[in-house]
């Protein structure tokens, strides 16, 4: 716990001594052609002392390639950490590719209106509100998720029947962006929007939900076909196959008929596989465990049915209350360390039922949460930073192990949500956000971060391994 303590402060120093001993050689390479030498080192020397600027679009004369510690300037630091790291190689060398990992946010096409109603708004946009159909937002939104390294976008996927203009906005906006082909692309499946409940339960008992849930995997099929053969954006794959998240899945299963999920889950892959060519890789939101560290019958059960699981927030479950406001303390962070190394035990023997392949762990490294009528928790650029380090090196160790016995090459990590005003977790810059009580970078607080952690520069534009 008191290690704990150290990554929990808004006001820990942004760079360190030993970041600059540990700059990654890769991130030297500073005109991106794959050598490392006195080309890349004039660069940083002539970007020496520019600033981003505190619009949402850096000024002209900063170089994002330079600003490998995220933190909007290029200072001598900066530049002697890139120096240092060139002078690792000497002279012109190649520089090995690194593993990218796969850095995932939510992704929402439902603003339709400018005016959002008050109190629901708990971000935003540093640029003002938006529409999801405006064609002029989504390349700006594109060239910021490629500057802070938010490589994939999960785009939130409601069929027509509950929401009529989600699929024809992204038409209209998204997927008509001229920078489009720097984007990878996967879905997120709203069943809590889109299935019929009973009680707290999706019962696949129903037939209405059997015929709902297999109209909505076939036209999932056919928007992912369209993107891949109509756009110019780039389909995230896993193991070969076009991944789709599930919100909610945890719901599905009327007990003790959670059995009939298994044959359903069966029937929507072949579904999807005759439409788009190949079977979905479907991860389910399953992280959660008891109290015990265990996971419960139904919840192995499901887990069988999906190729990878996460957890959508880690505070996603905290109880409605008004006015509480919730710090990310050594204890809340204690409390995600567990659920991360208990969800790797529990799952370690559970393999998928249709692929025989072990079952791939996708932490959450999302940052505070503000939902209306709801706890807030409550951070900074720091604390999220150290918290997402902190996440990640876990994750590392038990990836070295998986990824022997895998044909996943690359670890994926979900970093929260792109433009998701409601719960407070987004990660664009912001013009306001109620879950960060201290703004210390102009609004990039939550998306620089990623930036720091991943160490990105000039990848955006290079394929992610699959």
């Amino acid at each position: 716990m008191a290690a704990l303590g150290t990554i929990v402060g808004n006001k820990t120093s942004v760079l360190s001594q030993a970041q600059l001993e540990q700059l990654a050689t890769s991130l030297a390479d500073i005109d991106g052609d794959g050598l490392v030498g006195q080309a890349d080192r004039e660069i940083a020397e002539r970007a020496l002392y520019a600033q981003r600027g505190f619009d949402v679009l850096p000024a002209a004369e900063y170089d994002q390639r330079l600003d490998v510690f995220g933190r909007g300037v290029i200072d001598q630091d900066t530049v002697q950490a890139v120096i240092r790291a060139i002078e690792t190689l000497g002279g012109s060398s190649k520089v090995p590719e690194p593993p990218r990992a796969a850095t995932i946010a939510w992704h929402y096409g439902w603003y339709n209106t400018i005016a959002r109603p008050a109190g629901w708004q708990t971000v935003r946009y540093k640029g003002g509100d938006y529409l999801s159909f405006d064609p002029k937002v989504e390349p700006t939104f594109n060239d910021l998720k490629n500057e802070f390294g938010v490589s994939v976008d999960a785009l939130s996927w409601i069929p027509k029947r509950d929401n009529k203009d989600n699929q024809d906005n992204y038409r209209s906006a998204y997927l008509k962006a001229p920078n489009l082909d720097t984007r990878h692309v996967c879905l997120l499946y709203e069943s809590t929007i889109a299935l019929p409940f009973s009680g707290e339960r999706v019962d696949f008992q129903s037939t209405d939900v059997m015929e709902t849930l297999r109209e909505d995997f076939a036209e999932m099929a056919r928007f992912m076909v369209e993107i891949r053969d109509e756009t110019p954006a780039h389909i995230y794959e896993l193991d070969g196959k076009p991944v789709v998240f599930i919100f909610g899945s945890h719901t599905w299963g009327n007990l003790p008929y959670v059995w009939g999920v298994a044959g359903m889950v069966a029937n929507i892959r072949d579904i999807f596989r005759d439409i788009y060519g190949s079977h979905p890789f479907i991860v389910g939101e399953e992280m959660y465990l008891s109290s015990e560290g265990e996971f419960s019958t139904d919840r192995v059960l499901r887990t069988r049915n999906f190729d990878g699981v996460y957890v959508y927030h880690h505070a996603s479950n905290l109880k409605r209350a008004r006015y509480a406001v919730l710090q990310m303390s050594p204890s809340y962070i204690s409390n995600q360390v567990n659920i991360l190394r208990r969800t790797y035990s529990a799952v370690a023997p559970i393999v998928n039922r249709y692929t025989g392949q072990r079952v791939l762990v996708i932490p959450n490294l999302a940052p505070g949460f503000a939902k209306p009528a709801h706890p807030t928790l409550e951070l900074g650029r720091a604390g999220y930073a150290n918290f997402m380090k902190l996440l990640k090196g876990i994750h590392e160790t038990w990836w070295t192990t998986f990824s022997n016995n895998s044909n996943i090459t690359t670890p994926a990590y979900v970093v929260g949500s792109w433009n998701e005003e409601f719960e407070g977790h987004c990660v664009c810059p912001f013009e306001f956000n109620f879950s960060v009580p201290e703004v210390v970078q102009q609004g990039f607080d939550l998306s620089m971060p990623i930036k720091q952690v991943f160490g990105w520069n000039h990848y955006a534009n290079r394929a992610i391994p699959r």
